[in-house]
């Protein structure tokens, strides 16, 4: 692996493990085995490492998401019918929680919750340039699952469904308060159990008839 590629993978991990707010120049250094000269020699500064290493990550998820679109879409078409709202809800919570690629979906995680709550120059470009198409392409598909909303409810119901998901996601630690309250009966740390609950509380909350009963 080269210095570059060794920077970008141990940025990954580090975003991962610590937010971007927690990871130093030195730290990126370090976890990658280089000194700090070679951030700047290969990326200028951190910044345009992290725009770089989340800009791959918008273009991963959004790739998968797609092609789970495609799919529903294909069998929908087959079937003559609309797209099954579960699957609709399914293939977004997917980007975040998921077993092949848990990484990614705590990198989308973060990059999501830094553009809402601390958005830079960076954040912007990578949601305006890699995500906002998705979203209008993604509501496309939730309306014909949901053909009981307006389209003004389906934009608010989307942007709700991505506050409920960062806020659950934000719960998934050993100390979690979800956890705790319930004495363990409500553990998001149990990866499947949080994805059936989270599918079932978003396809709920749409109030279709629609594939609401789940796969």
């Amino acid at each position: 692996m080269d210095t570059r590629d060794a920077l970008r993978d141990a940025a990954e991990e580090l975003y991962a493990e610590k937010g971007i707010d927690g990871v130093t120049t030195r730290g990126l250094a370090e976890r990658a085995g280089v000194n700090m000269a070679a951030v700047n020699y290969h990326f200028r500064n951190k910044d345009n490492l992290t725009l770089e290493v989340f800009r791959d990550v918008a273009r991963r998820t959004v790739k998968r998401r797609l092609d789970s679109l495609a799919r529903i879409e294909a069998e929908a078409a087959t079937e003559n019918r609309a797209p099954h709202l579960w699957d609709v809800v399914e293939a977004f919570v997917d980007a975040y929680v998921n077993d092949d690629t848990p990484r990614t979906g705590i990198l989308l995680a973060h990059l999501v919750l830094q553009h809402r709550v601390r958005p830079t120059e960076w954040t912007r470009a990578i949601v305006a340039q890699e995500l906002d198409d998705f979203a209008l392409r993604y509501m496309a598909v939730l309306h014909r699952a949901v053909p009981h909303l307006n389209e003004r409810e389906v934009h608010w119901r989307y942007h709700l469904m991505v506050g409920a998901v960062m806020m659950s996601l934000s719960d998934q630690r050993t100390d979690g308060r979800m956890k705790r309250l319930s004495d363990g009966l409500a553990n998001p740390e149990d990866r499947s159990q949080f994805r059936q609950e989270l599918i079932s509380f978003l396809v709920a909350s749409f109030g279709s008839p629609c594939g609401g009963d789940g796969p």
